[in-house]
């Protein structure tokens, strides 16, 4: 598909980019050279990220939202010489909905990411890995790398953001890199690394398997007897692969998968409460977790799956047992123990469940809730009112008819309200007040006035003086 060294795909599936060509890292088992670039600094060549960007699209490179972007293979693109034009693509791919991969072996700063973090979309949409091969021979194997103690600072950092974060023992290095085996399973421990590729030299020595970001016949993997023994004992403490790209596979593919399911199981709802709210209500979710310091993971799906056993949809038991939930998570491979956490929020998320006294109790669930009640105010919640209404053959405003001022949870999920304005007074307007989060609370501020100002308006092009009145009783 394309191959000018800054850019490598064969097809659309994943694509390696470089901000440089060239490291000036002096790695002795660097391959560089043998694809004609450089490890030393006098004969780095970098490029803008908007050369990039051009490139891709004006020669309308066929990357959709499924392609897996990899940066550097021929470069450390968190160099000061490139880091700047890394941060810049990172930021174009995650507002194109991409998945990134980023290895590095330099230590990477909070305020580095600044204008990264709020573009996340999902858990796993970028993850980082931390290169190492060799602990105690570092300086003299990795000359001009960032040191051991500063590069794995990496994982204290990234772990605290919830970004995705995996120790790269690529390549196993002959006798040096088993030596430390000791030391490895104390940071793995130490960091809580959760994830460890454990991969082969690349060499000239022609075998089976060419490298995957070129096309040259130059490279191929070439294992070694260590690896095996790496692996084997590593596996013990913590999840081991032999690829990155499994590492992103898993990363995407269960989120994404229980997607998919749940836009099957609501696609067809026309209530307020189809596959375009979940949307919405995962979107604003991640805003809140990212503000709220909140899991990324759990908060998506707890949000993907907080109305797939909706009681007005499913029925009471389904909404007890969280029926679909639990199947959706099942069958997309989520974590037993993520499982919990997420079924005990959605068990605790909804209007009626607070009017019972229910209220949930993490800070994952409270994100959500409040994404979801917030979805229920502003001009979206006056449509999905509406939608909910016609649904079940109720009018919009009804003169005649007025709210009922001592709701309770059996009144709330016996019947319909009697028309799309009752229900804004029986629900709608107490939710500003029901907020759980600081995020929350803000959000709801203009929502709740959008949904104000709409009645004031209604009732005066309708005449409704007497619901002009209520309004006014209501507020104060």
């Amino acid at each position: 598909m394309i191959d000018n060294g800054y850019l490598f795909a064969n097809d659309n599936k994943r694509i390696f980019i470089n901000t440089s060509l060239g490291c000036a890292g002096q790695c002795s088992y660097c391959y560089l050279s043998k694809m004609g670039y450089s490890n030393r600094l006098e004969n780095y060549r970098t490029i803008s990220a908007k050369r990039i960007i051009e490139f891709i699209e004006n020669n309308k490179l066929d990357i959709n939202q499924k392609t897996l972007i990899t940066l550097g293979c021929y470069s450390e693109c968190w160099d000061e010489y490139n880091k700047n034009e890394t941060i810049s693509l990172i930021k174009y791919f995650l507002k194109r909905g991409n998945q990134i991969q980023l290895s590095t072996k330099k230590q990477i700063m909070k305020d580095e990411l600044d204008e990264i973090l709020p573009l996340i979309k999902y858990f796993g949409q970028l993850v980082i890995f931390v290169s190492s091969v060799t602990i105690s021979k570092h300086d003299t194997i990795e000359k001009n790398t960032t040191p051991i103690s500063e590069r794995f600072q990496n994982f204290a950092l990234f772990n605290s953001l919830n970004i995705p974060v995996v120790l790269y023992m690529k390549p196993v290095l002959k006798d040096i890199t088993i030596n430390d085996l000791k030391l490895y399973k104390k940071y793995i421990e130490q960091y809580k690394i959760k994830d460890v590729v454990v991969g082969s030299m690349f060499t000239s020595n022609i075998s089976e398997e060419t490298v995957h970001f070129s096309n040259k016949n130059k490279l191929f993997y070439t294992k070694n007897s260590d690896e095996d023994i790496i692996i084997s004992e590593l596996s013990k403490v913590t999840n081991v692969y032999k690829r990155s790209s499994e590492v992103m596979y898993k990363y995407n593919n269960y989120i994404e998968k229980v997607k998919n399911e749940v836009a099957k199981l609501l696609n067809e709802d026309n209530s307020g409460h189809g596959f375009d709210h979940i949307n919405r209500v995962l979107d604003l979710s991640l805003k809140f977790a990212e503000k709220e310091n909140a899991d990324k993971e759990i908060v998506s799906l707890i949000a993907l799956l907080h109305d797939a056993d909706d009681y007005k949809l499913f029925g009471i038991k389904n909404a007890e047992n969280l029926t679909n939930a639990k199947k959706i998570m099942d069958n997309c491979n989520v974590d037993k123990n993520i499982q919990e956490k997420v079924c005990l929020a959605i068990s605790n998320i909804g209007y009626s469940k607070r009017l019972k006294g229910c209220c949930p109790t993490t800070l994952e669930g409270k994100v959500v809730s409040d994404a979801d009640m917030c979805d229920a105010l502003g001009a979206n919640g006056i449509l999905r009112a509406y939608a909910y209404s016609i649904k079940n053959g109720k009018p919009f405003f009804d003169k005649n008819i007025f709210p009922i001022e001592d709701m309770n949870a059996e009144k709330y999920t016996r019947k319909c309200a009697d028309s799309s304005v009752c229900h804004i007074f029986e629900k709608i307007l107490k939710l500003k007040n029901l907020m759980l989060t600081d995020s929350g609370k803000e959000e709801s501020k203009n929502r709740h006035q959008i949904v104000v100002d709409f009645l004031y308006h209604l009732f005066a092009e309708e005449n409704a003086s007497e619901w002009l009145k209520y309004l006014d009783v209501y507020l104060k």
